[in-house]
């Protein structure tokens, strides 16, 4: 099983840096308390879903369906 979302670096004065990505639609997660930026990309048809515990990013959920 592969992973769907990546870490990125942080630079010095915490911002990060993310290029746009013709024909994707991309989910940034910003996690202020853990220090961490994960990037991940949306599905096409359905939800992605940040899940939080404790104040904190626990997860993100992924639910896929087709279009008939």
């Amino acid at each position: 099983m592969s992973l769907r979302t990546i870490e990125l670096e942080l630079s010095n004065d915490m911002t990060v840096q993310h290029k746009l990505e013709p024909g994707k639609v991309i989910v940034l997660v910003l996690d202020g308390i853990q220090g961490k930026v994960k990037v991940t990309e949306a599905v096409e048809h359905g939800h992605t879903i940040i899940e939080t515990a404790k104040g904190k990013v626990a997860r993100v959920k992924f639910e896929e369906s087709e279009l008939f």
